[in-house]
């Protein structure tokens, strides 16, 4: 019995490994994405995609390590990278915003003359 246990938990060990790579590789792609992207919505969503990404990165070596802690660190890392998105898009709101007001202002000046 215990050798089909340590079979599996070898088999578990190459799926949780292979699971890692293609977390990093698309985590790469999302940070291309976050560089070359042509609106900042696209900036915006791969950076919380990003973030989701690290959040089961933590989470997957919590369960291959054994590590109870590191499910702590995936909660708080969860937190902060939810009001990171938050604080983000309140910013790119309100340069939208004070763009659309500087628009109108010249416009009005324009119709003035």
């Amino acid at each position: 019995m215990s050798s089909g246990i340590q079979y599996l938990e070898s088999h578990y060990d190459f799926l949780f490994i292979g699971v890692l790579i293609v977390l990093s590789i698309m985590l790469f792609l999302c940070l291309i994405r976050a560089c070359m992207g042509p609106t900042v919505a696209d900036r915006l969503v791969s950076v919380n995609m990003m973030g989701t990404m690290v959040m089961v990165i933590i989470a997957t070596l919590a369960i291959m390590l054994q590590e109870s802690y590191l499910v702590d660190i995936c909660m708080i890392y969860a937190m902060i990278s939810f009001l990171a998105v938050i604080v983000l898009s309140k910013v790119i709101m309100g340069i939208k915003k004070e763009d659309d007001l500087k628009k109108d202002a010249s416009n009005e000046m324009g119709k003035e003359e």
